[in-house]
């Protein structure tokens, strides 16, 4: 029999969501949209109303995918919908490769050909996108985002709600990348990384403070 999940998001990673809980045997019974003025059916579903209508008895029990991109703002919804009762479950792609000793959080999203290794560690509403490879003993924070063909290296920290760009290179050696930095796309980082902050290049360097 199948689960019933609601998909909170209606635009592209919405769609990407949808098929991943459907190869998962999930049934997916709707979205909400806070810009559901401009959008009634995402892929033949309707998108029912704005998540904020929703009050505490119409969360409470059920199934919910955030599919925003946005770190902050995905780590909100998932956090209150899980405070109130409603859950939150991981969705890892059956293409992806996961150690039997590594440890995931909830609300975890790992699609397709994924590699994680010996002794990862996950915490919750993290995005791991296709193609991604994760090195033994590193510690992924609660709401990351890691790009599709990212690689990271062994033993290193990463923190909360770190942004890490397409094909990114995070080199075994540094120690830890800050919470709420961006990694631009194709960035190679050989040093560790300063909080809310951005870095690009190759080698990364710092662009900017974000605060």
């Amino acid at each position: 029999m199948q689960e019933d999940i609601y998909i909170v998001g209606a635009g592209t990673y919405g769609e990407v969501m949808l098929e991943l809980a459907g190869i998962l045997g999930y049934k997916v019974k709707g979205f909400y949209d806070e810009k559901i003025e401009e959008i009634s059916t995402v892929m033949g579903i309707k998108v029912i109303d704005k998540f904020s209508a929703l009050n505490e008895q119409e969360i409470k029990g059920k199934n919910f995918i955030v599919a925003i991109g946005n770190n902050k703002i995905r780590f909100n919804l998932m956090n209150k919908i899980n405070q109130i009762g409603g859950k939150t479950p991981s969705l890892i792609h059956p293409s992806a490769i996961i150690s039997p000793s590594a440890q995931m959080g909830k609300g975890v999203y790992v699609q397709a050909n994924v590699y994680i290794w010996t002794n990862v560690k996950i915490d919750d509403f993290c995005i791991i996108s296709p193609g991604v490879v994760i090195a033994h003993h590193t510690t992924i924070g609660k709401a990351c985002l890691i790009s599709t063909l990212t690689g990271v290296g062994a033993s290193i920290n990463i923190e909360d709600k770190v942004f890490l760009g397409m094909k990114s290179t995070i080199v075994t050696g540094l120690h830890e990348i800050g919470e709420n930095s961006i990694i631009g796309a194709g960035a190679v980082v050989l040093k560790d990384i300063e909080k809310e902050s951005v870095y690009a290049g190759v080698p990364a360097k710092k662009i900017r403070n974000l605060n």
